[in-house]
């Protein structure tokens, strides 16, 4: 949707979008700055990471719609106003978005992990705000009419206190994969649990399981292994 104001369409949900990505920002720098990890290394990569993830999420969501909307209008793939990206896309996404920053500074002394545990530290607030979104673009409704935007940004709020609280503590905050395991846990658990509330006709499958149920499970089995095989700094 789009407001009308003094005849320049404002979108409600790019705006959000926005908000949630310069807030996440700002939490990542926080842990940089506690991490000793130069904020401009981290202001330089976040474009990376914002187009890596734009760029995935909206993939994930074109496939999932090919053929009911976007072979019908192929120019809509571009219209991001309109809603329509997949938030696994974006962290897949946004992941090679930073892997490709740091392969090309290869010179960096800092470890890969250090770097996606920043990342990743600020995805669960952008998620909170940026749900809010949907709720402009009347998304995200469960088959009953349950607010699962709503529901979802509750639950990646505290998922993202958790991850503050944890890097408080001594020994978490000096191990690397703690951070993006203990977040691709959180919202593998959030993701799987709310997806079998969403109507069955907008779920994207592959055979009789949601392609999302699937991509959360992964991610819990990943968010495991990292969480497991950290490595001192």
């Amino acid at each position: 949707m789009s407001i009308d104001i003094f005849g320049i369409a404002f979108h409600p949900y790019g705006f959000v979008l926005g908000l949630g990505i310069l807030a996440g920002l700002q939490a990542s720098l926080w842990l940089a700055k506690r991490r000793k990890i130069p904020v401009q290394l981290i202001e330089q990569l976040f474009w990376w990471v914002v187009i890596g993830g734009i760029i995935g999420a909206r993939a994930y969501h074109v496939i999932d719609k090919w053929q009911e909307i976007y072979s019908l209008n192929p120019q809509s793939v571009f219209y991001l106003w309109n809603g329509g990206l997949g938030i696994w896309g974006a962290i897949g996404g946004g992941v090679i978005g930073l892997l490709g920053y740091w392969v090309i500074k290869s010179r960096m002394k800092i470890n890969f992990f250090v770097l996606v545990d920043v990342v990743m530290f600020g995805v669960p607030l952008g998620q909170a705000i940026g749900r809010w979104g949907n709720f402009f673009n009347n998304e995200i409704v469960g088959k009953n009419g349950e607010p699962l935007f709503l529901y979802e940004s509750g639950l990646s709020f505290v998922l993202f206190v958790i991850l503050v609280k944890l890097v408080k503590l001594d020994k978490f905050g000096k191990e690397f994969g703690n951070i993006a395991g203990v977040y691709l846990i959180g919202y593998g658990l959030i993701r799987f649990l709310l997806e079998p509330l969403r109507p069955e006709a907008i779920v994207w499958k592959i055979g009789i399981m949601p392609t999302a149920s699937m991509v959360s499970l992964v991610a819990i089995v990943t968010g495991i292994f990292l969480t497991r095989a950290t490595r001192k700094r």
